[in-house]
């Protein structure tokens, strides 16, 4: 493939309906060891949440106070030594994350500052992330696209050991060497222990891949051809007379400013660069032609819907997976991983736009995270949180 072809290739579509956790800064664990309640009705997302109802308000910090309930039992957060520890809410922003089907998302971040907050000027990073109702599989590594109807799809990421009444463990944690794995581990629970996400066929993967590359009604896939055929020489001609315009304005400048001969040798100069870039490009117009041609004759949008024809029926059925390269691969492939897409059909609010469907604990042990003190703390949380409460909390009925 040629440079000029990777060039106009893809048009990608990047979708992200991640929740901004951090927002509103409320601490919840006091610093240096000191563990005070927080007092309610402060936060500031109480009053920024203007589309939500006091009641969803209410209902959405209850169950915040309940999930962190269960956090604070555990010691290395209550009594921190060696960091400091902050809760930041945000319960439904200003304008809310509210997915397709009316649920609402919202959450709380534990950042943690390693040796204390002022030591690091304020910087730290939030090592646990409390989600509730997050529809988005963002987490997952998301394929550089959404299909027509909106909707990510994204690469399941490598399932880990089950946690008490967790539907699924997304794990990338461990602790048992210096080295290891440093990815963010997930632990989700769901309603009835159902996954929030849903398999994708490899003809929708592959009309989400023609979708991205062409834009909606082939607008992408026009402008990129449009592009394509036309050469940089003859782009340059077809604007020679708004270039000679700015040439005789800046001359006329020059003349007024610097006088007759200044303004003779600032003509001289631009239309010698002018002559010189035309030959420049002219040269290499045939060049540039056939690279253009080969592009149009190869385009990547082409080449999906090839791809796609050429399916049988049952390919078309079948689940998508791909490789380690992002490639489509088999699903026998043990570098394989399925592509999923949030089920819109779960996440349909049944009473209450706020009413728990999912809650998702994201443990990053990375940038502050990687701190000893720090990792010893998550450790410590991974392994003896009473990860059935959450489960609890999330199978009550609303």
């Amino acid at each position: 493939m040629t440079r000029l072809t990777r060039k106009f290739a893809r048009v990608c579509c990047v979708a992200t309906s991640a929740m901004i956790l951090g927002a509103a800064v409320a601490p919840l664990v006091a610093q240096r060891g000191n563990a005070s309640p927080r007092p309610r009705g402060t936060d500031k997302s109480d009053q920024d949440a203007t589309s939500m109802t006091a009641a969803e308000r209410a209902a959405a910090t209850s169950v915040l106070d309940e999930i962190y309930s269960v956090f604070e039992k555990i010691p290395e957060l209550a009594r921190p030594r060696g960091f400091e520890v902050e809760r930041n809410v945000a319960v439904g922003l200003a304008f809310p994350v509210v997915n397709e089907r009316g649920v609402v998302t919202y959450g709380f971040g534990l950042w943690f500052y390693a040796p204390s907050k002022a030591a690091t000027f304020g910087e730290g990073s939030p090592c646990i992330v409390v989600s509730v109702n997050k529809a988005s599989g963002s987490h997952q590594g998301i394929v550089d696209q959404l299909d027509s109807a909106g909707r990510g799809h994204y690469i399941e990421q490598d399932v880990g050991v089950p946690k008490p009444g967790s539907t699924i463990v997304y794990e990338g944690l461990r602790w048992d060497e210096p080295n290891a794995d440093r990815r963010p581990g997930y632990v989700i629970f769901t309603t009835g222990g159902r996954s929030p996400w849903i398999p994708i066929t490899r003809e929708q993967h592959l009309q989400a891949l023609i979708f991205a590359a062409g834009g909606k009604n082939g607008e992408t896939e026009r402008e990129v051809k449009a592009a394509l055929e036309k050469t940089a020489y003859e782009e340059w001609i077809a604007g020679g007379a708004e270039r000679k315009k700015v040439r005789d304005a800046a001359v006329a400048t020059r003349t007024r400013t610097q006088g007759s001969a200044a303004g003779d040798e600032l003509r001289k100069e631009l239309e010698q660069t002018e002559r010189d870039v035309t030959a420049q490009l002219k040269a290499g117009d045939a060049e540039d032609r056939a690279q253009r041609q080969g592009a149009l004759a190869n385009r990547y949008v082409d080449q999906l819907r090839a791809q796609l024809a050429a399916l049988t029926p049952a390919q078309r059925a079948a689940p998508a997976t791909v490789g380690a390269s992002g490639a489509t691969a088999n699903a026998g492939d043990p570098q394989s991983h399925r592509l999923l897409t949030p089920d819109p059909e779960f996440w349909r609010a049944r009473k209450s736009r706020v009413e728990v469907h999912g809650i998702q604990v994201v443990m990053t042990p990375t940038f502050f995270c990687a701190n000893p003190a720090v990792r010893a703390a998550l450790e410590r949380v991974y392994e003896t949180l009473d990860w059935a409460a959450l489960r609890r909390i999330v199978d009550r009925p609303w």
